[in-house]
């Protein structure tokens, strides 16, 4: 097994991997060889190392993290795991690299790869506004995302906004000292309750996002939301792509975010025009999406003005 974890200083990667080789749970009896790729605030004491059967190595530039000078760690302590702490700084297309580099030197076993991100929620929004691009390339890449340092203030919203906006699949995991966080509700800005689900041009984002996340708040339900009409070439006969543009961390990273939708007549309407639709969300299968996806089957198509605010936030 291959865990890479990455975070900027400060985030908790030491304190994560420590806790992680000195848990019973942690497959215990398996030697462990770490990968610190930075000097963080923590270090591993020889006691710890000791305890988790866990040996360390360092490699502190950028040049030096590649297969060759990991295969030299990985003969001298021949390890049964392999868990590599990331510099945060360095960009991140090292690390399927080294994958690929591991499945040749490791071409006789089975390895899995597991990449995990890690941040510190009392530093999150200040990385999230001076470092974006960072972040999200942190965000992309991870299959699971840990907030440590949690609190009653933490936004939650605003944290899986921007993570789900670039990675849907990604699980978020948060994590507290407070037993109270854990018993906080979030509260949606419309009621998913209602005979028909009415999303204001504000909330698209959250309940973009929620749609991801919760599907089964949403499939068979009457939704009324405002996007914008695109006439994709070669979609199925009576369909366009419904949806608004958002911006994932910067003026240079917009996308369009959007789904299908069905009409009886979208030819009294113009491409990139902004309209308000009734419409039945199922989810299903559609060879556009190649796997399962929102579709959208209106029931009333309207004229809409222009969103004051065209592009979409998750945060």
């Amino acid at each position: 097994m291959v865990y890479v974890i990455l975070g900027f200083l400060e985030a908790g990667k030491t304190s994560l991997i420590r806790d992680l080789v000195t848990d019973d749970m942690f497959d215990g009896g398996t030697k462990t060889l770490i990968i610190a790729c930075e000097e963080g605030e923590e270090e591993y004491s020889q006691a710890v190392l000791d305890q988790g059967l866990a040996v360390c190595e360092y490699i502190e530039d950028e040049e030096s993290f590649n297969g060759k000078v990991i295969e030299k760690f990985l003969k001298k302590h021949r390890p049964g795991r392999l868990i590599i702490e990331y510099n945060g700084m360095w960009p991140v297309k090292h690390i399927p690299a080294i994958y690929d580099e591991l499945e040749e030197i490791c071409f006789d076993k089975e390895v899995v790869f597991q990449t995990l991100g890690v941040a510190n929620d009392e530093t999150f929004a200040l990385y999230m506004k001076n470092m974006p691009s960072m972040m999200v390339e942190h965000f992309k890449i991870a299959q699971m995302f840990i907030i440590n340092r949690c609190s009653l203030e933490t936004n939650k919203r605003a944290i899986r906004g921007s993570i789900k906006a670039v990675n849907p699949a990604a699980q978020i995991v948060y994590e507290s000292e407070d037993e109270a966080f854990y018993d906080m509700k979030e509260e949606l800005p419309f009621d998913i309750n209602a005979d028909i689900i009415n999303i204001s041009d504000d909330d698209f984002g959250i309940w973009y996002i929620d749609m991801t996340e919760h599907k089964e708040n949403y499939n068979g339900k009457t939704l009324k939301v405002t996007g914008m009409v695109q006439k994709a070439p070669g979609l199925p006969k009576g369909f366009v792509v419904f949806g608004r543009f958002a911006m994932t961390c910067c003026a240079d990273d917009v996308q369009y975010m959007g789904f299908l939708c069905k009409a009886d007549n979208w030819r009294a309407y113009k491409n990139k025009q902004y309209v308000t639709v009734t419409a039945r969300m199922e989810y299903k299968y559609m060879r556009e999406y190649g796997e399962e996806g929102p579709v959208f089957y209106a029931e009333e198509v309207e004229t809409a003005e222009k969103p004051k605010e065209e592009l979409v936030y998750f945060n």
